[in-house]
């Protein structure tokens, strides 16, 4: 008879032990008890990490990659080109920032002069602003939803100015896709 013995023999006697892990069970029983209560930590774990992403995940830089409007043909169009340039910068203070050109970039206008004040042409200013879309403002985030609405107060474009502009996105990781993806997107990649 070992030594722990008699300890065994009256916590299997005493009823309230009964169900209680290492009184009086194998390892494999104890092992079998611990199964629901990690598989109820695993289920709290899964949904407090599938929730939607909040106000902080957008926080940061990102490098636009695709700029795409689907026509009424159904084929994607690039409209600042198939590689673009440009960011977007959604601040911790709740500001927002966007910048994108077309690439190739237009070639400079001969008879400009930003430095004396000189115009562009015309047709070179038209050219210049239909190959770039800025604006600021700021912005909220509907987590839920997954809505970023952009609150613009200023525009390249005058029509955006003192504007909301809601925009349905989806955030995996360091790649965030704003646009339905069905008929227009804008994918964009967190600058690290």
């Amino acid at each position: 008879m070992d030594q722990d013995e008699p300890v065994r023999q009256r916590l299997a006697h005493n009823p309230g032990n009964a169900g209680r892990i290492g009184v009086n069970s194998t390892p494999l029983e104890a092992d079998m008890k611990m199964i629901p209560a990690l598989c109820c930590l695993l289920l709290l774990l899964t949904i407090a990490f599938a929730q939607p992403p909040g106000v902080d995940a957008l926080i940061g830089t990102w490098r636009l990659v695709e700029f795409a409007d689907l026509d009424k043909n159904g084929k994607w169009q690039y409209r600042f080109g198939e590689h673009p340039r440009g960011y977007f910068v959604y601040d911790a203070t709740g500001h927002v920032h966007i910048q994108i050109m077309k690439v190739p970039p237009l070639a400079p206008f001969p008879e400009a002069n930003a430095v004396d004040g000189t115009p562009p042409s015309a047709e070179h200013a038209l050219a210049a602003y239909a190959a770039y879309v800025a604006y600021f403002g700021t912005y909220t985030v509907n987590a839920n939803q997954q809505v970023v609405t952009h609150h613009v107060e200023g525009s390249l474009a005058p029509e955006y100015t003192d504007t909301d502009q809601p925009r349905p996105f989806n955030l995996q990781g360091d790649r965030l896709e704003i646009g339905d993806g069905k008929t227009w997107r804008r994918v964009l990649e967190r600058v690290r």
